[in-house]
């Protein structure tokens, strides 16, 4: 009898297929998924991003809290709020009431941050360095020459606190200017990055916000997580290097054995003390050296001094260590 070209479940598929009009050598393919792309959300980042833009500046809280209460001469608390992101017209259309310092300029990748705050936030901080109460309550109006030179040095003192900050991400350079407004003083970025940091002393409570284009948001983000990661690293070489060093403290049993050898039963019972007993293995034929059991090399006897000692003359490859299969 012929052996048949097909099984039994291919021929049942062939006819299921014949009498359904499909051809025989061809696989419907699944259709593809089409999932539609945002291109508004180019250049934007994460909720995740955010928060880790955030949690990378807290610490620039505390030190410029106190630096400010040096410069001001009273108690300043300064918070760092989630950061937020907007498109650069939103921000156009709210900066004319505030003020713009460009604050510092980073080398890679090349990018400005700047200094947004609102003028009521900076009034009555020019008002304690006068030696106000820092309370003023005049209307908005734009900072005169002499009141620009009077906050430099807050702007001065944040930018080099900054600076610290961001020195193991980052490389950068102080660049200090005063903007009326942002239109023409921040690059106009699809979307911007602002940082807010709330600055309190006496009854006054304002916003401070830094701002940053996407591209050095990000490189910080990267870079911190990166320095976040490194320690993690070391400390796992270092645990391993501490391991090392304790297996090599370790210490196992070392034994010098000779291949067995039979002996009659006579000849054991004429054992005396001072008699020789005679061996099969020949002098100049190696002994066995093992440890914990397991034999290792092979090996002379040797006298060192007053103590015994193997001359190694032949290192064994290792045994295979077999697991037993769970059962």
């Amino acid at each position: 009898m012929n052996k048949s070209l097909f099984t039994d479940s291919e021929l049942s598929l062939l006819l299921q297929r014949a009498r359904s009009g499909a051809r025989a050598g061809r696989v419907s393919a699944s259709p593809k998924r089409v999932e539609l792309y945002d291109f508004q959300s180019a250049g934007r980042l994460s909720a995740v991003q955010l928060a880790k833009l955030s949690e990378a500046h807290a610490p620039l809280s505390d030190a410029l809290g106190k630096s400010l209460s040096r410069l001001l001469g009273f108690e300043c608390k300064v918070t760092c709020k989630s950061a937020e992101q907007m498109e650069y017209g939103d921000f156009v259309k709210i900066a004319p009431e505030a003020v713009v310092f460009g604050m510092l300029r980073a080398q890679s990748p090349e990018a400005e941050s700047f200094l947004y705050a609102e003028l009521p936030a900076i009034l009555p901080t020019i008002d304690l360095m006068l030696g106000g109460a820092g309370d003023a309550s005049e209307a908005p109006r734009p900072l005169t020459d002499v009141e620009e030179e009077i906050f430099k040095p807050v702007v001065e003192l944040f930018s080099a606190e900054l600076q610290a900050a961001w020195a193991p991400h980052v490389k950068s350079c102080p660049r200090y200017a005063c903007y009326g407004e942002a239109l023409g003083a921040v690059p106009s970025e699809k979307n911007i990055m602002a940082l807010p940091f709330e600055i309190q002393f006496g009854e006054f409570r304002g916003e401070w916000n830094l701002i940053l284009p996407p591209q050095l948001a990000s490189a910080l983000i990267r870079k911190s997580e990166q320095q976040a990661t490194a320690p993690e690293i070391a400390a796992g070489e270092g645990t391993d290097r501490r391991l090392r060093e304790r297996l090599l403290e370790s210490r196992f049993r070392l034994e010098l054995s000779l291949p067995p050898t039979a002996v009659s039963v006579r000849s054991l019972a004429r054992l005396k003390e001072g008699q020789v007993v005679l061996l099969k293995q020949r002098a100049n034929e190696p002994i066995d050296v093992s440890v914990e059991g397991i034999h290792l090399f092979q090996a002379a006897a040797v006298s060192c001094g007053e103590y015994r000692g193997a001359q190694i003359k032949q290192a064994l490859p290792a045994p295979k260590i077999v697991e037993k299969e769970k059962r």
